[in-house]
Parts: C-alpha cells; sequence; structure tokens
C-alpha cells in the first residue's frame, strides 16, 4: 500500500468513527490479500509491527498474510488491540474491553460482512449523529443484543469497523442501537 493511500483510508476512518454508520468507499486496490478491498486497506493503514491482531477464526493464510505483508503481531485475542474477522459469533466477548481507568486498551474489531445493506434496519443514536441514523448491514441475529451489552459497558467496550467489498462503516462503543 502507498503511503499516500494509506493516509486517504485513516482520514476517512477518523472521519467514519467521528459520524457512525456513515458508508465509506475506498478507491479499488490491485493487492492480493485472503481479506475484502476495505478490510484490507484498513489492516494495512491501521496494523504495524507494533500493533497486536488476533484473528477470531484460526487461518492460517491470513496469519502468514498479516505477518508477512502488515509484519503484524499475531496474539490471541485477550491480548488484542485490533482484532480482524471474517465471521463472528455475537454471543463470544473475548476481546479486551478495556477498564473504567483505562478504556482506550480494548480492541477495535474489523469483520467483514456480506454486505452493508440488505439486513435488518437498526438505528443509530448518539455522538456524531444529528439525531439517528438507519443502517442495515447483513450482521447476523446476535448482533443488537452484542452491542446493546457492548454500548452499556461505556466507557469500556470494543469499536466495530464493518466492512463489504471496497464499504465499511464504523460503530464506536458510544453508539447506541436499536432495531427499527
Amino acid at each position: 500500500m502507498m503511503t499516500l493511500d494509506g493516509q486517504r483510508t485513516f482520514r476517512m476512518l477518523l472521519e467514519a468513527m467521528s459520524c457512525p454508520g456513515q458508508h465509506m468507499t475506498l478507491p479499488d486496490s490491485a493487492e492480493e490479500s485472503p481479506f475484502r478491498p476495505a478490510c484490507t486497506a484498513i489492516i494495512h493503514t491501521l496494523l504495524d509491527a507494533d500493533t497486536p491482531v488476533a484473528l477470531a477464526h484460526p487461518d492460517a493464510a491470513a496469519e502468514h498474510w498479516l505477518r508477512t505483508r502488515c509484519y503484524a503481531l499475531v496474539v490471541p485475542p485477550k491480548d488484542a488491540v485490533f482484532a480482524v474477522a471474517t465471521d463472528w459469533p455475537w454471543e463470544e466477548h473475548v476481546f479486551p474491553i478495556g477498564t473504567e481507568e483505562e478504556p482506550e486498551n480494548s480492541a477495535t474489531l474489523i469483520i467483514e460482512i456480506p454486505t452493508l445493506q440488505g439486513g435488518p434496519n437498526l438505528i443509530l443514536r448518539g455522538p456524531g449523529i444529528q439525531s439517528t441514523r438507519t443502517i442495515a448491514p447483513e450482521i447476523g441475529a446476535g448482533f443488537l443484543p452484542f452491542s446493546q451489552h457492548n454500548h452499556a459497558l461505556y466507557p469500556r467496550g470494543i469499536d466495530l469497523i464493518l466492512c463489504s467489498g471496497r464499504d465499511f462503516l464504523c460503530l464506536p462503543r458510544t453508539t447506541e442501537i436499536e432495531e427499527a
């Protein structure tokens, strides 16, 4: 990934985190990766040799790519700053959520989903959202209880980056999510 691409992706991530649920589209990338384009670009932007990352599911090809292309330190989920998943059983709570004194010591989950549209409508409220915002990611049945539990942990909890193809959106732990 070129430096300018990484800077552009980082700027888009900052905007997406400050405007939860806002769809962002990254430019095409020719990089071959076990992940789709948005996830690949985000991983390249956020990870380096000093950033512990976990794979939600063991995957030798993905681990090899993370180690050789991003020089990332692959660790168990309990030690991760970032985690990458291509499918996530929302009932599991294995990533760091920080503490009351140090909420910044939590993980960010980068998850690939089939699509950011076409799932059930969800209403978002919270910082960065004027009144409400509606999203409809195809994300799995356990997501809503997970997100409500995660929000209740605030200031602790994990932040989410949902990726599909070249598109992504962010759901920080400050975002309240409910069914439409």
